[in-house]
């Protein structure tokens, strides 16, 4: 059984992955403004920053926990 941080690691990790799969349709709707596309790659970098400091973190706790 995993334990609560490890939980609350993966379920924020699909959130995140959930959301980087939407930004490609954001940029293509903001198309006709260079503002809407500054803020979505913006965004989608800052995710999958964040989305590869908690893999990253996640299979620590896996390790300690298996």
């Amino acid at each position: 059984m995993l334990n609560n941080a490890s939980y609350n690691l993966m379920e924020t990790a699909s959130v995140l992955s959930k959301g980087l799969h939407r930004y490609g349709a954001f940029q293509k709707d903001g198309k006709d403004c260079a503002e809407c596309q500054q803020i979505w790659q913006y965004m989608q970098r800052a995710d999958e920053d964040q989305l590869k400091r908690i893999l990253g973190h996640l299979k620590h706790h896996f390790d300690k926990e298996v």
